[in-house]
């Protein structure tokens, strides 16, 4: 109650504009919490009531699959224009709606300039909470279900962007140095390089099952789809 009662004044005292009370907000030490985990802390406020880190939260999924996008290189950054559709319309009698088994690189577009259908839903933007646009949604839900992890591991869509992923590594930094590739990859896809650990466990799943797999693995991680 204390700090609602020093916003709501502090909020008066800027002549009621959001901007520098949103500026505040965002610079203040609560909101640029890390999210580190400490066993201490969680032990004493497991849910992070008080604040003590960020909570980690999950990108919706139009971000999740611009982001995947963008990591391989495919994101088409064009502005306006027109939209694209991820599904087929046919007429047989009736309007019918198909989900796409291609995906050209006019649908690699942000995710905003998607024209939703009212009877088909894209699988990687279905499974991750994106309305229903049949059913009012004022607020969005978010849950967690065995079919994300399939979708990201499984779709044609993923499968796809991995490969194209691949070849972004090879082309930035070599066909040959390993070592650069799994770096850069981590570069790309968390913003930061790999632990030793890290860095020699992507050595060996890339020796065993290809460059594509570890690419993969990368667009399946928790750290790729929430914000840490």
């Amino acid at each position: 109650p204390e700090l609602l009662e020093w916003m709501a004044n502090r909020l008066v005292e800027l002549g009621w504009r959001l901007k520098p009370f949103h500026r505040e907000i965002m610079l203040s030490a609560a909101y640029r919490q890390s999210s580190k985990y400490d066993a201490k802390a969680a032990a004493a406020d497991s849910e992070a009531l008080y604040l003590w880190r960020f909570p980690p939260r999950r990108l919706e999924a139009e971000a999740i699959r611009d982001t995947i996008l963008a990591v391989s290189g495919k994101l088409k950054r064009e502005i306006g224009g027109p939209g694209f559709q991820l599904y087929k319309y046919t007429v047989d009698n009736v309007a019918t709606y198909l989900p796409v088994e291609e995906f050209p690189e006019e649908t690699f577009r942000r995710s905003v300039y998607h024209q939703f259908a009212r009877s088909v839903r894209d699988d990687v933007l279905a499974t991750h909470d994106c309305p229903d646009s049949t059913l009012p949604e004022p607020k969005r839900v978010v849950t967690t279900t065995p079919l994300q992890a399939l979708t990201l591991l499984n779709s044609r869509f993923v499968v796809e962007q991995a490969a194209f992923l691949a070849e972004r590594l090879v082309r930035e930094t070599g066909e040959t140095d390993r070592g650069a590739q799994v770096e850069r990859a981590y570069t790309l896809a968390f913003g930061r390089v790999p632990q030793p650990q890290e860095k020699a466990a992507a050595l060996e799943l890339i020796n065993q099952h290809g460059l594509s797999v570890f690419c993969r693995a990368l667009l399946n991680a928790n750290e790729f789809v929430h914000v840490m």
